[in-house]
């Protein structure tokens, strides 16, 4: 195959592609402008202060504390206790907002 032949065939494939990058570029700047017009049609469409909404106020009530018992199996007390501190800390929750129901040994 001749030199000048075969830089008409990669001349000729360079230009294939550079068309057809071309062509998407169009097809994504085309895709973006029906997007936003249609995003900006939906803007419009809505009001831009909802009318307020006549609810009944809500009654906050204070959070109900556990008051039950901690069923302990074959666990000392104060190893239930390390325990609770263990998982407070690992898992970042207060010991406060935790609740243990019980806690078993395991061999």
């Amino acid at each position: 195959m001749p030199v000048t032949e075969a830089l008409m065939i990669a001349l000729s494939g360079f230009l294939v592609v550079f068309i057809m990058l071309m062509i998407l570029m169009a097809l994504l700047v085309v895709s973006n402008k029906v997007i936003n017009r249609v995003s900006r049609e939906e803007q419009e469409i809505l009001p831009a202060h909802p009318a307020p909404v006549h609810a009944e106020p809500v009654k906050e009530t204070a959070p109900q504390i556990y008051g039950g018992e901690i069923a302990l199996y074959d666990v000392d007390e104060k190893t239930a206790a390390c325990i609770m501190a263990i998982v407070s800390d690992s898992t970042k929750i207060p010991l406060e907002n935790l609740i243990f129901k019980s806690i078993r040994a395991v061999d």
